[in-house]
């Protein structure tokens, strides 16, 4: 429980440490229940006139002392300048009346920088609007009459003449199908007078001169946009935004589009409306028209048409249907499941009208459906072809067999599991998509202490095996260690793995360790921090053996620039640097602003957050090599440059990547060297030109040119010039250049079955179960058939088991015998999660010292294709000489590979396949493309629904084939700001976690996503394994250490989850899978971070609460801040995320808050919206936190 104790100047007998002298509020926070561990405290000082002078985080250097952030003023009492922190020699929270100066001095010190602030520049009139927003750091040092600065400019005008076209929409009342028709009133033949739209012109820091680096939007009277517009080389990339009557988006032009209506069908996005302004019929680019049916509380209750959830094809139409969800008399969902029924606009219509203004709700009881135990009773009238697909428990245990129940003298670890758990969510089943007649399923229950933090989950899968996480939470939440137990299957023997989290005073994670049942344990990391709090070394590995280390693998160093974003891995320049550790494995090293030759102006120093330079070495050849990176003014990367900065021929060009685009992002052409890592022979591997028939996104023909069968192969021969096709959703049927004739998919859009050569004795099949969580692939190649099983991160093969993740990279077993050998592999991992390096320990033989072995290095193209001949070198552990020792594999047909590799994905090759899986898609990297629809197109209009990450590979990340995320496209840290720092675990400005989540301004936005990341939230994540739903579907994420899997799960995929209603039709499963993660792991994750965040959170009356409105006027985000709200929505603006499409607006009234009230205010307008239908990814504040702080549900 947090305590906060606010001390004023009228109380100074309370005062200890804090001046005397000034006005303040400290705040206090416990942190065990007998004060034994000193407690957090913060003081924020604040001048005559009651606003923030200087903020003062008691004892959170790495050294114990204090951490002081400058603010000032200008003369109109506008906060202009927002200065970093910087540490102090003292732990007293007393005032510092230099604190500008010494603020300086310190960076000028540590980075021979004095630019430690960023800048708003205003415009000299009362609506004081940002005309400059400059970084901290000299490269990004503003001036107001300069406009070749690195700053945001921003410009606020009119249309001019012919400048916009004009289009409008008519919506028709339709009173026989219950829908407005629309159409076109203008057709954008005429154009916008001149002076009728506001039009704001954003320039991002790349910007010389001209266009390009520009953004244009232009708004209506009515605040909505009727025009994004971009530019590529000069020429205009327009999106257009068209409104019926009722000021409904009715209509999207992207790029592609060219203003013109004549590819509405294939290229746009076209949305209808019945008379509650409720959207009920969508039509996305490539994809069938898609309905929705909601209940008389106008939530969604039916969406399709969704193909059968065993597999099917949208060619048949007994193969489609409706997903259907029920909800309880509390609005949550009880139940979701598919059934079929004609889809169309007609049936739209009709089971509309039957559920308008009947109230139906699920009720607990007992009963079964499809022979499934429900605890519900079956709703009156249950079609015979209803297949149920999940069902939620709330509130009690009475659901659970009579020996799961808890009861009141039940303790997990020490701790007493609570029996209040009125709204909570206790349980869920999932089906197995087997088949039809199939009832298997995996069961889940979480048992929750008094405070609502998970303390046991356990999942029960649909082999009879069981995975269950026991955790040990202290007073504030942090977990201490945790305890799981795996099984797969009911009779097999339980896997035990206990781990262990060690914390500073500051609550920082200090080390992890990791035991595999009585085995010796391992100290997966040991962390250390610099004075700022950033993670500035990490020691990895090493034997625990009666409590004491064994020695370090690897010491792990990183650097960062003034702005927080990461710059090192090691030192590139010297892998021998460390003198007490190992020789370094691997360094990798990221330039910004700064290049090492331009290569005839082909490579630019970037400013805005795009990356100009790689350089990567390993020890096993000790070469550097480097990508040098050149986009266009779309931030597309268009080439990267393959070199070796040492060699007497530094610029080889031997892995060069180059590629084209057309105007919404399809990629046209690619031009790729390879195979030879010799700047003498360099060798075109691919010259491939990619078709698209005329107004569509659909790939269908690929051409090599090179002649080479490296890299894409073509082996198609088609005569009608047809290589690849795709069904009604979108999805791609057949790739005959893999030889794929025909896939058949499920309700998720899923890849179910894929044919190779129209023989069903070379296919692969896949079995997921209702979440879309993958469960086994079976591969079938002629007489032989290879099963794999994915079991909460345990992989199998043929029923042997393969390896199991941890955080700093997996275990592998190696059979011996009736027994097998636990062995534990490191990896190294890049700033976007791209495993680098496997690395392990190997015993000495008589025939081998031993040591540090590198069992697999991978390196890659940009968009994800593996460098070939250079380290390629693959080990695999044997049995030599009475010990398991990492030795050359003896054959192709060994044990399972480890085929987690770019972006921590697993690769797919079989049979050719050479896919990898993101989840919720799969993605081709040798034509940097999504083999289907992204599940939230609607979100990224300006782009193609199949380019990967918006062409930009080398800065984003695509979490799980459903968004694309960076590092730095939000909110700096502040700390006022909990849910930044809960979500975003992909990002380092929060994710660089607790250790700097209260830095004011500190900008970590380049932190990476692979090594770094989770280095004070590993713990959190192992408490989170409980969520089943999407442990598994983000398994090689989970098993990486990044919080992409057991973390983000619990963060990230609500959102994604909830959006897949509107994108995907599936608002069922989708609701559902939300309910789960929020109730069983969300709580305990913001009871971590709040209690990192009220570490130095600070009361103070300076935040606001802001709101982004789409281009049809409905708000889309909902944010707080303590800055500059003009500032705030620049930086959204240039974010290039789908935040930088909203127009932003203070609320009404939200103005002057406390960080509390703030919070308060924004969780009930995101309640007031619904959290599904924003981009907020969870809750300002905890569910189980609305009574205690007054919020309105």
């Amino acid at each position: 429980m947090k305590k906060f104790i606010y001390l004023l100047l009228l109380l100074p007998v309370l005062a200890i440490a804090q001046s005397q002298d000034q006005n303040y509020v400290k705040t206090i926070i416990y942190r065990d229940t007998t004060n034994t561990l000193p407690p957090h405290e913060s003081v924020t000082y604040y001048d005559g006139l009651g606003r923030p002078i200087q903020q003062v985080a008691g004892k959170m250097n790495a050294s114990g002392m204090d951490i002081i952030t400058h603010i000032e003023y200008d003369s109109y009492g506008r906060q202009v300048k927002k200065y970093l922190p910087y540490p102090t020699d003292r732990a007293t929270l007393e005032f510092d009346g230099a604190a500008r100066t010494n603020t300086v001095n310190y960076y000028v010190t540590k980075f021979n920088d004095s630019i430690a602030y960023s800048q708003s520049f205003l415009e000299p009139s009362p609506l004081g609007r940002v005309l400059k927003q400059s970084a901290p750091g000299a490269p990004w040092k503003g001036n107001l009459g300069d406009d070749n600065d690195k700053t945001i400019k921003l410009s606020h005008q009119v249309n001019g003449t012919n400048e916009v076209k004009k289009f409008k929409a008519h919506a028709e009342w339709f009173q026989s199908r219950s829908i407005y028709n629309i159409s076109f009133s203008a057709t954008g033949l005429d154009y916008y007078t001149a002076g009728q739209l506001y039009k704001t012109v954003t320039k991002d820091e790349n910007w010389t001169s001209g266009t390009n680096h520009t953004t244009e939007e232009f708004k209506n009277k009515d605040g909505q946009v009727v025009l994004k517009r971009t530019y590529i080389d000069g020429i205009k990339a327009d999106t257009y935004y068209v409104y019926d009557e009722f000021g409904n988006l009715t209509y999207v032009l992207p790029p592609k589009a060219q203003g013109e209506i004549t590819y509405l069908e294939d290229l746009c996005y076209q949305y209808k409306y019945d008379k509650r302004n409720r959207l009920v019929e969508k039509k996305l680019p490539g994809k069938q028209w898609e309905f929705i049916v909601y209940d008389s509380q106008d939530r969604v209750m039916l969406t399709g048409p969704t193909l059968i959830p065993f597999g099917g094809s949208t060619a048949t139409s007994a193969e489609q249907g409706w997903l259907r969800t029920y909800y309880d008399a509390f609005g949550r969902v009880a139940f979701t499941g598919w059934y079929y029924f004609t889809v169309n606009a007609i049936t739209r219509s009709t089971l509309q009208n039957l559920n308008n203004g009947v109230p139906v709700y699920a009720v607990r009881g007992s009963g079964t459906i499809n022979n499934i135990p429900v605890n519900y009773t079956p709703p009156t009238g249950l079609s015979t072809v209803f297949r149920l697909l999940t069902v939620n428990y709330y509130d009690d245990y009475l659901w659970l067999p009579t020996a799961e129940r808890p009861t009141s003298s039940t303790q997990v670890e020490g701790a007493q599991v609570s029996l209040n758990t009125k709204g909570l969510l206790t349980g869920s089943w999932v089906r197995a998509l087997e088949g039809a007649s199939s009832t298997a399923g995996e069961t889940t229950y979480t048992y929750y202490d008094y405070r609502g933090r998970a303390l046991r989950t356990k999942a029960t899968n649909y082999l009879g095996g069981y995975t269950q996480v026991d955790s040990k939470l202290d007073f504030t939440g942090k977990v201490q260690y945790t305890k799981t137990q795996f099984k797969k299957g009911s009779t097999d023997t339980a896997l035990t793995i206990t781990e262990s989290f060690e914390y500073s005073d500051q609550d920082r994670l200090l080390g992890h360790t990791h035991q595999i049942n009585s085995l010796d344990g391992q100290k997966l990391s040991t962390n250390t921090y610099n004075e700022l709090g950033q993670l500035v070394s990490k020691n990895v590995g090493g034997a625990l053996v009666l409590g004491n280390s064994l020695g370090t693998y690897q010491k792990v160093d990183y650097k960062y620039n003034i702005r927080g974003w990461l710059t090192d891995i090691n030192d590139v320049e010297d892998l021998e640097a460390e003198t007490l550790y190992p020789e370094d494995l691997f360094a990798y090293r990221i330039s910004y602003n700064t290049i090492n030759g331009n290569l005839n102006n082909r490579v630019k120093e970037l400013y805005n957050g795009n990356i100009s330079e790689t350089q990567w070495i390993s020890s096993q050849d000790n070469v550097l090599r480097k990508y040098s990176y050149a986009y266009d003014s779309a931030n597309r990367l268009r080439d990267a440059i393959y070199q070796k900065p040492n060699d007497n021929v530094p610029v080889t060009e031997s892995y060069n990547e180059s590629l084209q685009y057309d105007s919404n992002g399809n990629i046209t052409r690619i031009y790729r060297n390879g195979g030879v890592d010799d700047p003498n022979t360099i060798v075109q591997i691919d010259a491939l030109e990619l078709t698209y028939p005329t107004g569509s996104n659909q790939l269908t023909k690929v051409v090599d040119n090179s002649g080479s069968p490296q890299g894409f192969n073509d082996l198609a021969s088609s005569p009608n010039g047809t290589e690849y096709t795709y069904d009604g959703n979108g999805n791609m049927l057949t790739d005959l250049n893999k030889g794929i004739t025909s896939i058949k998919y499920n309700h998720l859009n899923l890849p179910v079955e894929i044919i190779f050569n129209n023989n069903s004795s070379r296919k692969i099949t896949y079995l997921y179960n209702a979440a879309g969580v993958k469960l086994k692939k079976t591969v079938v190649d002629g007489a032989n058939t290879v099963v794999v099983d994915y079991l909460s991160g345990f992989q199998y093969k043929n029923n042997v088991l393969q390896f199991f993740p941890t955080a700093e990279g997996y275990v592998d077993f190696t059979a011996v015998g009736t027994g097998g050998s636990y062995n534990y592999v490191y990896q190294y991992k890049d700033h976007l999660g791209n495993v680098r390096m496997n690395y392990a320990y190997t015993p000495p033989l008589k025939s081998d010292p031993g040591g540090l072995k590198i069992k697999e290095e991978s390196h890659y193209y940009p968009f994800g294709l593996r460098h070939l001949n250079y380290n390629m070198d693959y080990l695999e552990y044997k049995e030599i000489e009475g010990s398991i020792v990492l030795y050359p594999p003896l054959s192709t047909q060994g044990k399972l590979m480890h085929n987690y590799k770019y972006n921590g994905k697993e690769l797919q090759d079989e049979l050719g396949l050479n896919m990898y899986d993101y989840g919720a898609r799969n993605y081709d990297p040798a034509l940097g493309r999504w083999m289907n629809i992204d599940p939230l197109a609607s979100r990224y209009v300006p782009y193609s629904p199949y380019a990967y990450t918006m062409n930009n590979p080398v800065y984003f990340i695509d979490i799980d084939g459903m968004f694309a995320d960076g590092p730095g496209d939000d909110e700096p840290i502040d700390a006022g700001n909990l849910k930044e720092v809960v979500i975003t675990a992909t990002r380092s400005k929060s994710s660089s976690s607790a250790n700097i989540s209260w830095l004011p301004t500190f900008d970590l936005g380049k932190a990476f996503f692979g090594e770094k990341y989770l280095e004070n939230y590993k713990s959190f994540a192992s408490n989170q394994n409980n969520m089943q739903f999407y442990k598994e579907f983000h398994k090689n994420d989970e098993k990486n250490g990044n919080l992409y899997g057991s973390f983000l799960a619990s963060i990230i995929i609500p959102e994604i989850a909830i959006e897949v209603v509107v994108e995907l039709g599936s608002m069922a499963l989708a609701t559902e899978t939300v309910a789960v993660l929020e109730a069983t792991g969300q709580e305990a994750i913001v009871a971590v971070v709040e209690a990192e965040e009220a570490i130095v959170a600070v009361e103070e009356g300076s935040h606001v609460v802001y709101q982004g409105f789409d281009a049809a006027g409905k708000v889309q985000y909902v944010g707080i801040t303590s800055r500059d709200a003009a500032v705030r929505f620049a930086e959204h603006a240039a974010s290039g995320t789908p935040k930088s499409a909203l127009d932003f607006e203070i609320i009404q009234g939200a103005t002057s808050l406390t960080k509390t009230q703030a919070r308060v205010w924004e969780q009930n307008v995101i309640n007031q919206h619904g959290l599904p239908n924003l981009l907020n990814k969870i809750n300002s504040i905890a569910p189980s936190k609305w009574v205690q702080y007054g919020v309105t549900p």
